[in-house]
This record gives structure tokens, sequence and C-alpha cells, in this order.
């Protein structure tokens, strides 16, 4: 699966630092894609945007369309992708598998991870921000009537469980 976004679409919206390596963040990215977006825009229009993404350029980069004389704004995809991603780097990017175990990456002597319940909230802020923005995305899905978005009525991130006796 390719990458729909990259460091420098998330450093558009998010404070996102330089570097060359960029392996744990594609993996962000592609997790972000496959389990925060595939559900929102079901299968077939997912598929349809990874085999041709010059196809969607409306969809993926946004701007503004008409509809029923009226002119709306459409962020576009990659910016829900982006706030996804970067929600998920937050959250799991200081994690580095090593032949020895999973530990945590601590760059310097000068610095201090961030505590666990800060990037929780951080990523909590950011995806609840991705559902924001993704809710304008689908509403350009519905009003240009787009044939593969099958809208789902159920809503992410609001799922309550019940255990039963």
């Amino acid at each position: 699966m390719q990458p729909l976004v990259t460091r420098n679409d998330i450093a558009k919206y998010r404070q996102i630092s330089k570097t060359s390596k960029d392996d744990k963040l594609n993996e962000m990215i592609l997790d972000a894609q496959l389990l925060d977006i595939q559900p929102l825009l079901g299968e077939n229009l997912f598929n349809s945007i990874l085999t041709s993404p010059e196809d969607f350029t409306e969809l993926l980069d946004g701007g503004i369309y008409e509809n029923d004389g009226i002119s709306y704004t459409n962020y576009g995809l990659k910016m829900v992708i982006c706030y996804f991603a970067y929600a998920r780097y937050m959250l799991f990017s200081s994690a580095i598998d090593t032949p020895f175990s999973v530990v945590q990456k601590i760059s310097s002597n000068d610095s201090k991870p961030a505590e666990n319940s800060v990037k929780k909230t951080i990523y909590s802020l950011n995806r609840e921000a991705a559902f924001q923005i993704w809710s304008n995305v689908k509403n350009y899905l519905k009003r240009t009537k787009n044939p593969e978005f099958v809208h789902c009525n159920t809503s992410m991130g609001n799922l309550r469980f019940t255990k039963l006796s």
C-alpha cells in the first residue's frame, strides 16, 4: 500500500520534526489509512483512491466546490489522514522494536520523554480534530454524490461496551 501523505503534508498542519528517517512515520501513515480512513470511506472508494490517487485530486487535496448554488470548502482527505497519522505518531513513535525487546527511544541527556498521559491527550485531541475534519470531507462526498461512497451511520469512536454476566 502506498502512503497518500508525507511528512511534508503533515507539517502543513502539525509541528513535526524534520528527519530523513521516515520509517516510523510511514508506518503510522499506513496504519491511519488502513485502520482509520478505510472504515470511513468504505472498501470500494478506499481501494479506488489507492489504485488511482490522481483521479481523486479534488477529494484528496480539497478546495471550493458548488452544490445547489452554494459554495462550500472541502478541507481534503489528506488533511484527515495527516491528523490521524500525527495522532498515532505522537502516541507510538518512541516505541522502537530492537532484537532484545521494545524500548522507548531517549535521544539526549537534555531532553525528557513526554509522559504517557500527555501523549494520550495529544493522541485524543488529534483524533477528535481528524473526525471534525472528516465530517467536512464526508459532506463533500455526500453533496457531490460520489457513487463509490457508502455512508455508514455508525459513529466512530463512540462505541459502548456492556459486560454480559
